[in-house]
């Protein structure tokens, strides 16, 4: 069984990514004087929702890349998993606060939830795969 070098570097850029959303999280809380909930305040709903759709995909999204690294699936695969991933939550993120904010499109967050999405589908479809194969 190999040690997930892999799954922790993926996981610590997440938590680093979590940790920025929740700073602009308490930014706009504080900004808005608001400590539940948003208020009405589109610039703080913008934030929570930002936040709140990381935090809601994010942690399967690791177990599932660190079973895969566990059972010795290939690391190159589980690299571009994480990677993707990654890359999906920054745009989708960023789209929330500032693009969609400054120019009103939505291309950037469709982006980012397709490679959200479609790295979660490849390391649910892998484990699949990899426990048939495993049982042939």
């Amino acid at each position: 069984m190999a040690i997930p070098v892999l799954t922790l570097l993926i996981t610590s850029t997440l938590i680093l990514m979590q940790l920025t959303l929740t700073a602009i999280v308490i930014k706009a809380r504080r900004k808005n004087q608001v400590a539940v909930g948003s208020d009405g305040m589109p610039e703080l709903e913008r934030a929570v929702r930002a936040h709140g759709n990381f935090t809601e995909v994010t942690p399967i999204f690791l177990i599932s890349l660190l079973l895969l690294e566990l059972v010795d699936s290939y690391l190159w695969w589980v690299g571009i998993l994480g990677v993707v991933f990654i890359v999906g939550r920054i745009l989708h993120a960023r789209s929330i606060l500032v693009t969609e904010v400054q120019t009103g499109r939505y291309q950037q967050r469709v982006t980012g939830m397709m490679l959200t999405l479609g790295s979660l589908i490849a390391s649910a479809i892998s484990g699949v795969i990899w426990v048939i194969w495993s049982l042939i």
